[in-house]
């Protein structure tokens, strides 16, 4: 996604593991491309240390997604990869849900920001509001780090 800022736009990649609604990787940055996927890939890999060929990837069908790296990169550790239908955003619907609550509840009422300080903002609801006080009904009710503590 993106989001205004005074210097012009932040982007913003997020790699959601759909059991638990936990963001696992994430990278941001002022240029839409497939290395801030790549960072974002990069960062979920670190954190999850996962079985490559019991994943699923999707994204929507963005460049940035398509890219030859970004395909290397997956099928290079046997990730199953798997996109949206071209102009369908209801294919990525968590995803898309994220990106709107994040401007919703975060970034909207901030106003426009300096970049540097959105990052910071940013960063402070995906590692610490999202997972300890967003409570989701798909998950019981519970936040997301509570439900992955009880799975």
């Amino acid at each position: 996604t993106q989001i205004r800022c005074k210097e012009g736009w932040l982007y913003l990649v997020a790699v959601m593991d759909l059991g638990t609604r936990q963001i696992v990787g994430y990278a941001q940055g002022a240029v839409n491309s497939s290395q801030l996927v790549l960072n974002a890939l990069e960062s979920a890999w670190k954190y999850s240390q996962p079985v490559g060929k019991e994943l699923l990837f999707h994204s929507d069908q963005g460049t940035q997604y398509r890219s030859e790296e970004v395909m290397a990169w997956l099928n290079g550790r046997e990730v199953t990869i798997s996109m949206s239908r071209r102009g369908n955003c209801w294919d990525n619907a968590c995803a898309e849900s994220f990106f709107a609550l994040l401007k919703k509840e975060w970034t909207k009422p901030l106003g426009t920001i300096e970049r540097s300080d959105m990052g910071d903002e940013i960063r402070y609801y995906i590692d610490e509001f999202y997972p300890k006080m967003r409570r989701h009904m798909t998950l019981g009710g519970l936040t997301p780090s509570a439900y992955a503590a009880n799975s």
